[in-house]
């Protein structure tokens, strides 16, 4: 995650229990007001670190069955056929709101449900290797990882706005909407990609001055505020691109196809130049 460490498996310890939140320091300032008919992209990256789609589909979570194989009470989340999500239920009461912080996968092995890691439910799942455990073991690798197209049912963070860029799943329209409504009460550099929502600095400028330019009504002033964000959104979607309003990749390359036109060089020939390349 962009402006912020990532947590270490072998720093966890103990699957710990308590409510966790997002570090943005947002209010809304303003109603963005997104049609629920709006669809959502798919997107054309495919991030490294996914194992293939298997085409399973969510069911409901039978706990009792799940729980029976580990001699628990679980309370799961979400299922599909093979893979479930979620952790143990001592009455509820140790994992309030949110949930545990550290949250166990289960999958489904000939007949036999097993425990393949715990990870950090804040994280997605592309960063098993850095959020995920095996139990008495060491660092989850990317066979105890359920299928790409599964982690977008069963694992939360993976449809998370900030991280839909990397893990391929469609964002909740509800996640879209609260994130495009909050205010930024603080801006960040804008030093690489995605550039997004309270981020500041040249690479905003130049984008800000694209979107002008299509057409889309936006300041100038290189601040990548909440009325930015809708203009992006709209703009992706005018685009068939990932629908987040932040500039990923995808973005920037369609805000300015042509890449010697900014103000840089691509030093690492890959067809763009970034925000860290800017000059």
């Amino acid at each position: 995650m962009k402006k912020a460490l990532l947590l270490f498996p072998l720093l966890f310890g103990l699957a710990a229990c308590g409510s966790t939140s997002d570090s943005a320091a947002t209010t809304s300032p303003t109603t963005v007001a997104i049609a629920s008919t709006v669809p959502m992209a798919a997107t054309t990256t495919v991030p490294t670190f996914l194992n293939p789609a298997s085409g399973e589909k969510e069911i409901a979570c039978d706990n009792k069955a799940i729980g029976a194989n580990f001699g628990e009470k679980l309370r799961l989340e979400k299922c599909t056929a093979t893979w479930a999500f979620g952790d143990t239920d001592r009455d509820k009461w140790n994992c309030p709101d949110d949930g545990c912080t550290q949250t166990r996968l289960f999958h489904l092995v000939d007949t036999k449900w097993v425990n393949t890691t715990t990870c950090q439910r804040s994280l997605p799942l592309t960063r098993f290797f850095m959020s995920c455990y095996v139990p008495d073991v060491g660092a989850a690798t990317l066979k105890e990882i359920p299928p790409s197209d599964v982690a977008c049912i069963i694992w939360p963070a993976n449809k998370s706005l900030k991280y839909v860029a990397e893990t391929g799943c469609e964002a909740d329209l509800a996640s879209i909407t609260a994130s495009l409504n909050e205010k930024c009460t603080g801006y960040f550099a804008a030093s690489e990609l995605p550039v997004e929502k309270c981020d500041q600095g040249l690479a905003v400028q130049l984008m800000q001055s694209r979107l002008r330019k299509a057409g889309y009504s936006t300041s100038v002033d290189g601040y990548y505020g909440p009325a930015m964000a809708l203009s992006v959104y709209k703009f992706q979607k005018e685009k068939g691109l990932l629908q987040s309003g932040a500039i990923d990749a995808a973005t920037w390359k369609a805000l300015e196809p042509d890449q010697s036109q900014l103000p840089g060089t691509d030093t690492n020939a890959d067809g763009l130049v970034t925000p860290d390349e800017l000059r």
